[in-house]
């Protein structure tokens, strides 16, 4: 562990560096992100200017909803990106992972320390911004037991989304070209920007047990408005995120020893 801290903590003044050249396109792709995201607020806005609530869910509430799983996800972006399904799937196809094969360090823990997206502060600010609008139309009073279940709950949700994209990252030693599949992955999580109950059983249930997105934000939400006959299922959300990383990285280990090069 030292050791992998050493070659973080040098990764990183790499990183740094990069960013300090490259001082125009650092802001430019902070502020992006941060617009791009600051716009789903304003489209439920418009949605809300309609209607007086969603399934009972409350212009706030919905802020605050799909602004943990923004804040979750800006997370796992900014700093865990390197393992991400298009990343890895690139190295394999490319041939590059032979070479990663034979550094002195383990190859997840290199994807860990290569990359740090700076692109997802700007999601982490905006998913800020929403959640405390959403907070303050909703009622929610800050203090510390409600401080620290929030931060709990990012972060066991940005451990969900790593581990989920981990899981298909793997699949690229198996198959090589998986970016139709991760794809289809990140498109599920637009479902859990709305109340679950909105869906028939069936989704609700693969949400929630399959590919467990319902953990990232709604649950927790649930718990917060104290609302929703499973909102107690939030209190097992770190269980969710520890379960599925060691599942994930098992998978991982297992699925690399598999790997036969492309010849690339």
């Amino acid at each position: 562990m030292k050791d992998f801290l050493k070659l973080w903590y040098m990764s990183l003044k790499m990183i740094f560096k990069t960013w300090a050249e490259y001082r125009a396109d650092f802001v430019i792709g902070i502020v992006a992100m941060f617009v791009a995201n600051i716009t789903s607020m304003v489209y439920f806005w418009v949605v809300f200017q309609n209607i007086t609530s969603l399934n009972g869910w409350s212009f706030g509430q919905i802020l605050f909803l799909s602004g943990m799983l923004s804040l979750s996800n800006g997370i796992s972006h900014t700093f865990l990106s390197g393992v991400s399904p298009w990343s890895v799937e690139e190295y394999v196809r490319s041939g590059e992972l032979d070479r990663i094969l034979l550094k002195p360090v383990g190859t997840l823990r290199y994807f860990l320390i290569s990359s740090i997206d700076e692109d997802g502060f700007g999601e982490i600010g905006a998913s800020i911004l929403i959640i405390f609008t959403g907070a303050s139309l909703s009622g929610i009073i800050w203090n510390v037991q409600t401080i620290g279940l929030f931060l709990l709950f990012a972060i066991s949700g940005a451990l969900i989304i790593f581990s989920i994209f981990l899981f298909f990252s793997s699949l690229a030693f198996w198959t090589t070209r998986i970016h139709s599949l991760s794809d289809a992955v990140f498109s599920l999580m637009k479902f859990v920007r709305y109340p679950l109950e909105i869906y028939n059983p069936f989704i609700i249930f693969f949400l929630s047990f399959v590919v467990p997105l319902a953990f990232v934000n709604y649950y927790p939400a649930e718990m917060f408005f104290g609302k929703g006959s499973y909102f107690y299922f939030a209190y097992i959300t770190p269980l969710i995120g520890i379960t599925m990383l060691v599942l994930s990285k098992l998978f991982w280990n297992f699925s690399i020893k598999h790997y036969t090069s492309t010849g690339s």
